[in-house]
């Protein structure tokens, strides 16, 4: 039982963390913007290039899975590149 309230605790603290550093728990919310910060550019171009990348790949509209996925993948990119 004291296992199952660490992880519920934690798994709280994450979403807590999540809301305080984007202002959202959506996924493609959170691409765009670290997408801006990487790039330095307003939230808007972000989002720009982030639908553009979508729709190379031929998504129209992304769902929060697809968003998340390319979170990851970008989170992965920026680590390999420091």
């Amino acid at each position: 039982m004291k296992y199952l309230v660490l992880a519920v605790g934690a798994a709280i603290a994450a979403v807590i963390a999540t809301f305080v550093r984007y202002q959202s728990l959506y996924p493609c919310d959170w691409l765009k913007h670290d997408t801006a910060a990487r790039l330095g550019v307003p939230p808007l171009v972000a989002e720009a290039k982030v639908r553009a990348d979508f729709l190379v790949k031929g998504v129209t509209d992304p769902t929060a899975g697809q968003c998340l996925t390319a979170w990851w993948d970008f989170k992965a990119n920026e680590k390999k590149a420091d």
